[in-house]
């Protein structure tokens, strides 16, 4: 590069004169004195751009930008120029934006819904209202009521079935006794509704898995021999070790009909129990949900909450027994639905059920962290 030789100054040139140590097309720095001497500088490295070029090592480039400011700085106090430097020379590092954290996981959890009745519409229009990412069942998508085909109506009659048949929001269900029994019913028409449901644990898709944003459904059929119980208890047992290594973050809901531990009408599940070799909180469960009962009731054994999500449907509901059994935190009467929010560090599940306008009002809440 040629070096840009300084103006020579005429000592006639009027005190109005550009300065001689600068381009004229770069004027921010002061005018020298009439006749100051003609400086001829080294301009070398200071005219280019090295910001444009990739220094070798983050050393190289700090010392060749000091040394173009010193020779830079030289020229300009021997010429009498005075150097400004640019506004923008803040050394202070910027400070970086945190990301925000993803949105909540929304679920919807009902159960013994299908009644094609107001209290099912009730639950639909809730549902529909949470603007949630999925819907949960917890058995008996069919509740054998007159002019209410099983799933068709049922079902999809109230809720979105989606262009994929999936749902929108998907719905995952789980089977109930009425989902066997029920003219109409049966587990060939409930895996016609339901053809998208996995394969991988069991070609009949009556138990599986499925992952929703933060949370892992565990969906295991309680209708079933006691020879399929214990190929599900080992299943579970591999699939509840393997997701705390894989999604150690996800909560893990396992769900099925008939509930473990109940003050309700029919009699406990004790084929299911942690004393018949099922290990929820052992193998790494945060909460196991049933339904069966047609009431809303949390029992609490050892820590872990068994929890009977109630009836989403106004026909047969039940009352809540005056003794409830121990460990039992409350039980509630009548139609009802829950909304859950799960992040990485909280699990949340509220139920919600009509007061006498119909208005969604609290029941309970439970609340999981870590």
């Amino acid at each position: 590069m040629v070096p840009l030789r300084a103006r020579p100054v005429s000592p006639s040139k009027s005190r109005r004169s550009r300065c001689a140590c600068w381009p004229r097309q770069r004027p921010p720095f002061r005018r020298c004195p009439r006749e100051r001497r003609s400086v001829e500088p080294n301009w070398g490295l200071s005219h280019v751009r090295t910001r444009k070029k990739r220094a070798v090592d983050g050393r190289s480039a700090r010392r060749t930008v000091v040394g173009v400011v010193a020779s830079a700085a030289a020229v300009l106090v021997l010429a009498g120029c005075v150097f400004v430097p640019p506004a923008n020379s803040d050394p202070r590092p910027s400070e970086s934006i945190e990301p925000s954290p993803p949105p909540p996981t929304r679920l919807a959890l009902i159960s013994d819904f299908g009644t094609c009745d107001a209290g099912e519409q009730w639950t639909a229009d809730q549902v529909a209202s949470w603007g949630v990412d999925a819907i949960v069942t917890a058995g008996d998508n069919t509740q054998n009521e007159v002019d209410c085909t099983p799933y068709a109506e049922s079902v999809w009659g109230y809720f979105e079935q989606g262009e994929d048949g999936r749902g929108a929001p998907p719905l995952w269900p789980t089977l109930g006794n009425h989902d066997y029994s029920d003219v109409g019913a049966g587990l060939d028409a409930y895996r016609a509704a339901f053809p998208y449901l996995s394969t991988a644990a069991d070609e009949q898709q009556r138990w599986y898995t499925q992952d929703v944003g933060d949370v892992t459904l565990i969906v295991l059929d309680s209708e079933t021999t006691p020879e399929e119980l214990e190929i599900q208890r080992g299943w579970l047992k591999e699939t509840l070790t393997d997701q705390r290594a894989e999604r150690p973050d996800a909560w893990n809901v396992v769900l099925f009909h008939r509930p473990a531990y109940t003050s309700g009408v029919h009699e406990d599940n004790r084929e299911m129990r942690p004393t018949a070799g099922w290990d929820y909180a052992g193998w790494g469960a945060d909460i196991v949900i049933a339904g069966h009962q047609h009431i809303y009731e949390d029992v609490v054994v050892d820590g872990l909450h068994y929890l009977t999500a109630g009836i989403g449907g106004t026909a047969n509901t039940r009352v809540c027994p005056v003794e409830l059994r121990e460990g039992s935190r409350l039980c509630l009467e009548g139609t009802g639905a829950s909304v859950i929010e799960a992040t990485a560090d909280e699990f949340v599940l509220q139920y919600y059920r009509p007061d006498a306008e119909g208005t969604a009002t609290l029941g309970d809440t439970i609340r999981l962290s870590r």
